[in-house]
């Protein structure tokens, strides 16, 4: 009697083993993807690319694929020239506008801009590139950011002058210098001292993090 029943219990023991193998193999789950594990897991198409969850795959042995037709957004090439210098309406015109097309299309509205902010520029004597409010502003107009092939590359390092951008450059600084603070910059106007207001300056001296020794440079933002 008690062999049988021995026997039974192996049975049903290795049926229900069968049971729950066959159960496993029907209802597969596959895990999340994590975009960052080096597997291809859940919806991925590729190791950790594509799919609902990570960056879209690169197509193809040539890379990403660019085809299509793109639309021109922003136009950055000086930094603050749209915020500052062109009235509000226009901004998203003077984004998609093309550079050369922009000093007949922005000129008057730029300078009619530039002199509500400073109704003295010319009289003053202009800024400390030699500028008249017509050529200070011909010149911005054209929204790129020229770098030069030879020499120091920089905004603006006290000697040479839009011949590109370093990180470490304050942009707006000497934006606010060409546009309050005369033609000698080693005796500028609104320069805060005695009875006159600081307009040269937005205070800002460095970047609120070390930029880095290496590519990408900029420090991560949190």
């Amino acid at each position: 009697m008690k062999k049988i029943l021995y026997i039974s219990f192996l049975f049903i023991t290795a049926l229900a083993l069968v049971q729950c193998s066959e159960d496993d193999n029907n209802n597969i789950i596959d895990p999340e993807a994590t975009c960052e594990d080096g597997i291809q897991n859940g919806d991925e198409d590729g190791i950790d690319c594509g799919g609902s969850n990570c960056l879209p795959c690169e197509q193809g042995p040539e890379g990403i694929d660019f085809s299509g037709t793109y639309a021109q957004e922003d136009q950055v090439g000086r930094p603050a020239v749209s915020i500052v210098f062109v009235t509000e309406g226009f901004r998203d015109d003077f984004n998609t506008t093309i550079p050369s097309e922009m000093n007949a299309l922005f000129t008057d509205d730029m300078l009619m801009n530039l002199e509500s902010l400073n109704p003295d520029y010319t009289t003053n004597g202009g800024n400390v590139l030699g500028q008249g409010a017509t050529d200070f502003i011909s010149m911005l107009s054209n929204d790129v950011l020229w770098v030069a092939q030879n020499g120091s590359t920089t905004f603006f390092d006290g000697t040479t002058t839009l011949t590109g951008r370093k990180l470490g450059d304050d942009v707006m600084d000497f934006h606010l210098m060409l546009i309050f603070g005369g033609p000698d910059i080693n005796t500028p106007f609104n320069d805060g001292s005695g009875e006159q207001p600081l307009l040269i300056s937005d205070g800002v001296s460095e970047n609120d993090k070390p930029f880095l020794e290496s590519f990408p440079y900029l420090a991560a933002p949190f």
